[in-house]
């Protein structure tokens, strides 16, 4: 059984001991475990705090209570140490067999439904390394939240009106034809023409990842359209037009009545109707939008709905919100100074922000736009289900199936187009239901965004409280990380197999690390790193063959190592660190990696294989636990099953702090408690078959235990061979 269960059951029961004993209800009793065998399995050192509220000898304190408490079945042994600490030890039998068994208790209190906005990439290129910290981050979160058994809703913001579409929609309009030909590798025609076969390179639905599709594309582009802007400040005038047609909607119009509309402007010398731009702007966005599902789908990221800020503007979310805010009090028109004619919240009251020189926060300009705060403010009322209407409904989206996908396996990538789990998308008409599905509405909300955006989601989080909802505004979590970069030594990899040169200095790569920049054409696609880092490993499992060749399934394994690899450092780094991704250290067989811990599961599987093999015995099975009767469980074996016993608590505590590197350390403990084992404990030669049969259950415990924290929490897959 799970360590935190005895632990919750012997708190308690201390807790009424020293109450019957004191008539004192202590505050918190915590159990820690203990740090030596010697020393126990657990450990009380609540009599020393008690002392001074009781005025009573600590070790006084921690007789009297062990004298009258009454310890759950699995505490067999208990002794009083130094000034008062209360040693217990576990019945190590009991434990093993509960945790074969799988017992444990259900948390019947974790009932709040909780909402976890992550990925949330502007649809406008290609998702890039970044972008893969953002949703491994938030898909190891979502496991570990539905491991303690809450209900998650997953949700990917798409900001489908944004400046960053609006600039590959100027590329696609205003930039010479030449450079939109270059961008496709083709020869240079008409623009419409060039439209058509930039869009020609979205098949529709979600695609098979590639690294030869529209998002690339729109790589290519993009930086072309920034570097545009700072040679020609006219040009920017371009983005301005494109933002205001996308504002006022596309008014039902289809994308194919819109490019016949852009291919008669272009013939004719004319402007190009804004009901076509705000189309084709959707398109880029869709497009884009797929391809990001695409690359995500590769490490096994899914999703249960895609709001669309096209629609939350259709829907009047930002003006529902602003009523709320104005009625409050919490906003103001400035009539003078350099915010004149802007609708400010003030957060000068607020302690968060009384050190600000300017406290005041813009939500609407002076020209009438909302700011990027004020949407936020609005969709993180919406998630809590606290954008409400005057006759008291709920302010709602419209929802349409967008895709079905399925994955076979925990860790599996995800396949769309068919299986179990229908994704939702965001729609302008409210009268579109999904029958049996709500969306928003949550106890708690975690968005998942960088480090640059703290002050933002502060602000969101100050709205909710002023507004009147002070538990709401406790319960708006911002998950914020570090960006990710690149070694130098990382970069060559990439430059050499790519093909491809980042036109780096010399004092570049000097550097201990490379930040990517997008606006300087600077970064690697997701996909394209996803690529060599696959192929990287492909050569990583022929060299350790020494010269046997490449296996059949090289492909499989090597696809699994890679995810495995990458999910674990951006797991394994602490969030408030810039993570530098080396290819090196990453596909390492040995050290704090993925291969490292997928190497010991598969390691470990092999022994049942072998023992099949030899002896006709494979997996411990829970039937067989009457053939260990009272066999003595040695300290080196009981320190892995004691490891085993902690999962739920390094999950709690890894969600409690937002920080997964606890659990990546976890499971690293985990292997290398084990690696040590192998040798000192072996199972196919072992002659005694009492001695035989406990290790096999050992192993067997083990191998469970990392099939759960590897594919069912960090989303990594185990592969049959490495």
């Amino acid at each position: 059984m799970p360590l935190n269960d005895i632990r919750n059951r012997a708190a308690a029961a201390l807790a009424a001991a020293v109450e019957a004993e004191f008539d004192h209800a202590p505050d918190e009793v915590v159990l820690e475990v203990a740090p030596r065998r010697d020393l126990g399995d657990l450990a009380w050192p609540g009599a020393l705090p008690l002392a001074k509220v009781l005025k009573r000898a600590p070790r006084q304190i921690a007789e009297a209570v062990a004298a009258r408490v009454e310890w759950p079945a699995e505490i067999v042994r208990v002794e009083i140490a130094g000034p008062g600490f209360l040693n217990l030890w576990l019945d190590r039998n009991v434990v093993l067999s509960g945790l074969l068994r799988d017992d444990r208790s259900h948390d019947e209190d974790n009932v709040e439904k909780t909402v976890v906005e992550h990925t949330n990439i502007n649809p406008n290129k290609a998702a890039h390394i970044g972008h893969l910290r953002n949703a491994v981050l938030g898909d190891v979160l979502v496991r570990c939240l539905r491991h303690l058994e809450f209900e998650v809703e997953t949700q990917n913001y798409i900001d489908d009106t944004g400046v960053q579409v609006a600039d590959v929609v100027v590329g696609l309009l205003y930039l010479p034809e030449a450079a939109i030909a270059e961008c496709l590798g083709v020869e240079t025609v008409r623009r419409d023409e060039l439209v058509d076969r930039a869009l020609a390179l979205d098949p529709g639905g979600v695609p098979a990842a590639s690294t030869s599709d529209f998002d690339d594309f729109c790589w290519a582009l993009y930086p072309q359209v920034t570097a545009r802007y700072a040679e020609d400040e006219a040009f920017k005038a371009y983005r301005a037009e494109i933002l205001h047609a996308v504002e006022s909607g596309d008014g039902g119009l289809e994308l194919d009545q819109a490019l016949q509309l852009l291919r008669g402007a272009v013939i004719a010398g004319e402007v190009v109707p804004p009901r076509a731009i705000a189309r084709l702007a959707g398109a880029v966005a869709d497009a884009n939008m797929r391809c990001h599902l695409a690359t995500m789908a590769r490490l096994g990221v899914g999703y249960d709905v895609l709001p669309h800020e096209s629609d939350i503007l259709h829907l009047g979310f930002w003006q529902r919100a602003f009523e709320l805010l104005e009625a409050s009090g919490a906003i103001r028109l400035e009539s003078e100074g350099k915010n004149a004619g802007c609708w400010v919240m003030s957060l000068a009251d607020s302690p968060e922000f009384a050190d600000m020189d300017d406290p005041d926060k813009i939500l609407l300009r002076s020209n009438g736009t909302v700011t990027y705060t004020g949407k936020d403010i609005a969709y993180q009322l919406w998630k809590f289900g606290l954008l409400i209407d005057s006759d008291g409904s709920r302010h709602d989206f419209g929802y349409r199936p967008y895709a079905d996908w399925s994955q076979q396996a925990a860790a599996a990538p995800v396949s769309y187009g068919d299986g179990g789990h229908r994704l939702a998308s965001t729609s302008s008409d409210p009268s579109d239901r999904l029958e049996g599905r709500t969306f928003g509405a949550a106890s708690r909300v975690y968005n998942v965004i960088d480090v640059r955006q703290s002050y933002p989601q502060k602000v969101v989080k100050e709205a909710v409280r002023v507004l009147g909802h002070p538990r709401a505004a406790d319960a708006s979590v911002h998950f914020a990380y570090e960006m990710v970069a690149l070694t130098p030594a990382a970069v060559r990899v990439i430059e050499e197999r790519s093909g491809t040169s980042f036109g780096l200095s010399d004092e570049e790569m000097a550097k201990a690390y490379i930040e990517m920049s997008g606006r300087r054409g600077i970064g690697v696609r997701a996909d394209e790193f996803l690529d060599v880092l696959v192929d990287a490993a492909e050569d990583a499992i022929v060299d350790r063959l020494q010269g046997g060749g490449a296996p059949a399934d090289v492909a499989d394994r090597a696809n699994a190592i890679a995810v495995g690899a990458l999910r674990y450092l951006m797991a394994r780094q602490s969030r408030n660190r810039v993570l530098a991704f080396d290819f090196d250290e990453a596909l390492a067989f040995e050290g704090d990696t993925g291969p490292y811990l997928q190497y010991s599961a598969v390691r470990a599987s092999k022994i049942f294989s072998k023992l099949m093999l030899r002896r006709g015995e494979g997996r411990f099975g829970v039937d067989e636990l009457d053939e260990l009767g009272d066999i003595e469980i040695p300290d080196d074996l009981w320190g892995l099953v004691l490891e085993c016993a902690r999962r739920r608590d390094v999950v709690e505590q890894s969600v409690a702090n937002l920080e997964f590197s606890l659990l990546a350390q976890h499971v690293h403990n985990l292997a290398q408690l084990f690696h040590r084992l192998y040798h000192s404990n072996p199972v196919v030669p072992e002659e005694d078959a009492t001695l035989r049969a406990l290790r096999r259950a050992v192993f067997t415990l083990f191998v469970d235990e990392m099939h759960v924290l590897l594919e069912q929490l960090l989303g990594i897959p185990i592969p049959e061979e490495m």
